[in-house]
């Protein structure tokens, strides 16, 4: 049997490999609608520029708290879950029949292209898809579904920074004792920066932080390396590596409702519809 350090490698060069044929398909479908000439293409060229710039580019380089791009994530996620109840990092009714979970790194370009709006484009060059705005806005806010995060390490394992896996993910655990959690989660992949780049400073995490509205910021920095929630964050990391039998993928969504558990997504979906059908398989 191959070990878990073999194991992650294999795992990481599939999911590179992956995400390049995914930019590398972006990238063709681009200069067949400039070689076509047409408006439309250049509109869509125009969207994906702006997309970038506001994401944090593909430089790396991402927001500052009181940047403009920032102010624009900020206000996109205050809109998108002002009003939905939250508890630790679970968003909607507690009440909610049905349980989508997703198992995410929040460095994780497919992640990103998971949660960003569908005119938006990741550092990566993978395009956000809405498929996370539509489960929010569709199920979640209506009471159907409530959607718990917990932390699967795929993307991070690449970060010059150490352990950048666990400060990140224990940062959006600490706003969840302010039951603040998603907001985090949201402004995170809203200013993602390059992955495999050296980003995710204390400053980063911290400005993140500053941007969430109502977050008393000094009770958080004070639980930002809270030892329960790391372990927390180790655990579920251990949960989710077995239900991707031992070759991590983010997001991994398990859907489980009152008829039973959906078998699990592994990866990026194919639609939102494939969501929908899982959520209305067990409801």
């Amino acid at each position: 049997m191959a070990s878990r350090t073999k194991q992650k490698e294999e795992a990481r060069a599939r999911r590179i490999a992956e995400e390049r044929a995914r930019v590398e398909a972006a990238r063709r479908q681009r200069r067949t609608r400039m070689l076509g000439g047409v408006l439309l293409g250049a509109a869509i060229v125009v969207g994906v520029a702006i997309a970038i710039s506001s994401s944090g580019g593909g430089s790396g380089k991402v927001p500052t708290p009181n940047s403009a791009a920032a102010k624009a994530a900020q206000a996109r996620v205050s809109s998108l879950l002002s009003g939905i109840p939250q508890s630790g990092t679970t968003l909607g009714s507690p009440s909610a029949k049905t349980t989508v979970t997703e198992y995410g790194d929040l460095e994780c370009a497919y992640c990103d292209a998971f949660a960003l709006a569908s005119n938006a484009t990741s550092p990566a060059g993978v395009s956000g898809t809405g498929m996370l705005d539509q489960l929010i806005s569709q199920d979640v806010r209506t009471g159907k579904v409530k959607l718990v995060f917990r932390s699967l390490e795929t993307a991070s394992s690449g970060s010059p920074i150490q352990n950048a896996f666990l400060h990140q993910q224990t940062a959006a655990y600490a706003a969840g004792l302010q039951n603040k959690a998603w907001y985090y989660i949201e402004l995170f992949y809203n200013e993602q920066g390059q992955e495999d780049t050296a980003y995710v400073t204390s400053s980063y995490l911290q400005g993140l932080a500053k941007q969430i509205p109502g977050l008393n910021y000094g009770a958080w920095l004070a639980n930002a390396n809270n030892a329960t929630l790391q372990a927390q964050v180790a655990h579920e990391n251990s949960i989710g590596t077995a239900v991707d039998g031992g070759s991590p993928g983010t997001p991994t969504i398990v859907v489980q409702g009152p008829k039973g558990e959906a078998q699990p997504i592994n990866g990026l979906p194919s639609s939102f519809s494939q969501i929908a059908s899982e959520i209305n398989s067990v409801s």
